[in-house]
């Protein structure tokens, strides 16, 4: 089921919330909901050893009713079934790539990342033949302090027991933390040779945000500055990114405050449409 370029979704009785409709391209699930004549397309991609669940609220936001919304689970995460070799960074942006040449074709498009999908994100947005009309790092990955887990992978001879070890440490953490206890629910359907190999991809770049500096189209940057290391904070101060602070929300935002994600979301888009609708009219007023 392809369900090319679709992206309608099903109202559920109290018409409040939508039942999004799910898709299979090339053995990966993907979700989307919204107007089928909305102006563009965002998309969301997990982030490392997560799921869609994580995004499970856009299809209830108000950003649903002014785009179409696309969810998806890289192969190894969720229920999308892994490669016989895993994936890497280079590998999940040009799998990206495809997708939204599948789904979106020419329409525009908002690419949204989290953690590690940050760098995937700024890949994508590259090698598109048309630019998104906005890249949105959630926490994303700036410097080699922000692999807290992918890092561990270099540890590892072994995805399996990179794996427990990862999953021990996830346990730990849940017993404290109500939305790391969701994201270890995720960690679970995950495939050990997947985020093995993906793990140490992202472990190699040196310099993980320097695809997202060099990005020709509008991109902001969410984070919690609170929890941020000093490395991140000096790396947004040394090359002054944009960005969007959403303090004390912790890592998974959209999971913590969906409400003012979404808002954020919404409106960071709103503010690059009204820009680029600007610099149209000043292009088309004769100069007198």
């Amino acid at each position: 089921m392809s369900g090319r370029g679709r992206g309608s979704s099903r109202a559920r009785p109290n018409g409040k919330r939508c039942i999004p409709d799910v898709h299979v391209y090339r053995g990966v699930v993907v979700w989307s909901s919204g107007p089928p004549d909305a102006p563009l397309d965002v998309w969301f991609h997990p982030a490392f050893a997560d799921s869609c669940l994580s995004y499970r609220q856009a299809f209830e936001s108000q950003l649903s009713e002014h785009a179409r919304i696309f969810v998806y689970d890289p192969p190894g995460h969720g229920a999308s079934p892994p490669r016989p070799k895993g994936l890497t960074i280079t590998e999940g942006a040009h799998l990206w790539c495809e997708l939204i040449a599948h789904f979106s074709r020419s329409r525009d498009v908002v690419l949204v990342g989290h953690s590690m999908a940050g760098v995937i994100a700024s890949r994508t947005a590259a090698r598109l033949q048309r630019l998104p009309v906005l890249v949105i790092g959630v926490e994303a990955n700036l410097t080699r302090a922000d692999a807290y887990f992918t890092g561990l992978a270099a540890q590892f001879d072994e995805p399996a027991a990179f794996q427990a070890s990862l999953r021990t440490k996830i346990l730990r953490m849940a017993q404290r933390d109500e939305i790391v206890h969701r994201f270890a629910c995720s960690l679970e359907l995950a495939d050990p040779m997947t985020l093995w190999r993906l793990g140490r991809s992202v472990f190699a770049q040196k310099d993980p945000g320097a695809a997202f500096r060099s990005l020709r189209c509008p991109k902001i940057h969410y984070w919690d500055a609170i929890g941020a290391s000093q490395d991140t904070r000096d790396y947004i101060a040394r090359y002054g990114l944009p960005q969007r602070r959403l303090d004390r929300l912790g890592h998974w935002c959209m999971v913590n405050a969906p409400a003012a994600f979404y808002a954020a979301v919404l409106d960071d888009i709103r503010k690059v449409q009204l820009q680029h609708d600007r610099l149209k009219c000043a292009v088309r007023v004769p100069r007198t």
